[in-house]
């Protein structure tokens, strides 16, 4: 842990004097991530955001667990949460709620997901523009976080029930306010990210940016921009499949905007990164199954 501060240490300076080195440059870089967000993210996620919060505390509590009989937990409404409101609303929802850690870091396995508006909106009709597609994606992330509770489901019968503060009132301005933070900061980190992108790709040959590979090594580090360039350079199997993958891990960026909620709750971050490259693992060979029968 020592020396994974210090080398954490050293590329924060490095990323400061880079951006020292050539302010201009990055600081329209930074723009330009913010551009992205407001552009592919922020229509797609506040709105939808509000909404879904309003609508689960609104919805009474069922009398029979889904959750449960599927995760060995009942937290049926943090899951609503993260299937309809997606990063980094899921893990606010895990944050907010009363779940030990244990628990906790349990719930990081399923109740983390892409928004299905993103997904349809941004992805499927501006990126990669094809209805069959979209179905892939949707389907294999919605699997692969299913299949992903399964193997991390607690191996002891005892039943652990997760409630979160949802029906005391349904106060409409701190909803509104919850979720315009929220997304803040999602635009934040995107831009920070976005600019660190840029700073790699100054080091590196501009052909580069033509090869899928690449391209989808970028998205491992900001998702946002990483669909963009393999909707721009794949074929569409290939570019769904790879999109798939992305959203199912989301990047680092992603996993930031997580723990940014989830580190009061002291989930492990190596525990969580687990989780998501197992996730990655089932969304990939979901899709790569779904996009041989319906993209042929």
């Amino acid at each position: 842990m020592k020396y994974l501060k210090i080398v954490a240490a050293l590329l924060l300076a490095g990323i400061i004097i880079i951006f020292i080195s050539a302010p201009t440059v990055y600081m329209k870089s930074f723009f330009d991530g913010i551009t992205v967000w407001a552009y592919n993210v922020l229509p797609a996620l506040f709105p939808f955001a509000v909404i879904s919060a309003l609508l689960v505390k609104l919805l009474p509590s069922a009398k029979r667990s889904a959750t449960q009989r599927l995760f060995g937990i009942t937290c049926d409404h943090v899951l609503a949460i993260s299937l309809l409101c997606g990063y980094p609303l899921g893990a606010k929802a895990i944050a907010d709620s009363n779940a030990d850690v244990d628990s906790a870091t349990r719930m990081c396995a399923f109740c983390s997901t892409a928004g299905p508006v993103f997904i349809i909106a941004t992805v499927g009709a501006k990126l990669l523009n094809s209805p069959s597609a979209t179905i892939v994606i949707l389907v294999s992330q919605v699997l692969g976080a299913t299949f992903n509770g399964f193997v991390f489901k607690p191996i002891s019968g005892n039943e652990r029930i997760i409630t979160l503060p949802l029906h005391s009132s349904v106060n409409l301005g701190d909803t509104v306010t919850n979720s315009a933070l929220s997304v803040i900061s999602v635009g934040g980190l995107i831009a920070i990210f976005y600019m660190i992108t840029d700073m790699l790709k100054s080091f590196l040959p501009p052909a580069l940016q033509n090869n899928v590979a690449f391209n989808f090594a970028i998205g491992l580090l900001e998702m946002t921009n990483g669909l963009i360039a393999i909707s721009k350079t794949a074929p569409l199997t290939v570019a769904t499949v790879l999109a798939s993958a992305l959203l199912s891990f989301g990047g680092l960026c992603v996993l930031a905007q997580c723990y940014a909620f989830l580190d009061k709750k002291d989930i492990p971050f190596g525990k969580m990164l687990t989780m998501k490259i197992t996730q990655c693992l089932f969304t990939t060979v979901v899709s790569i199954v779904l996009t041989a029968i319906l993209l042929r």
